[in-house]
C-alpha cells in the first residue's frame, strides 16, 4: 500500500482530522483516508450527474426542445409562485 506525506499540513486541519478520528475510533491516517475517499467519490458522482444532464440536454435539443439556463431558471421561479 502507498504512503502519503503531507508537508506543511496546518495544525488546525490536523486537529480536526484527529478529532474526527477519535470519534470514529480510527487512527488519524485511517480517518484522513476515509475523508479523501469520500471527497473523491463525491466528485465522481457530481461529474456523472453533470454528464447525464449534458446528454439529456443534447437529446432534448435534437428534438427541438432547448433547456437553456434561462429556461430552467424561469421554470424554477414559476414553481415558486
Amino acid at each position: 500500500m502507498k504512503q502519503l506525506d503531507i508537508p506543511n499540513l496546518p495544525d488546525e486541519l490536523f486537529d480536526r482530522i484527529e478529532q474526527r478520528a477519535r470519534k470514529a475510533g480510527r487512527s488519524v491516517a485511517e480517518q484522513a483516508t476515509e475523508i479523501l475517499a469520500r471527497g473523491l467519490s463525491a466528485d465522481e458522482t457530481e461529474e456523472a450527474l453533470i454528464e447525464s444532464i449534458r446528454k439529456d440536454r443534447e437529446q432534448l435539443a435534437n428534438k427541438g426542445v432547448f433547456m437553456t439556463d434561462a429556461f430552467l431558471n424561469a421554470a424554477i421561479e414559476q414553481g415558486r409562485e
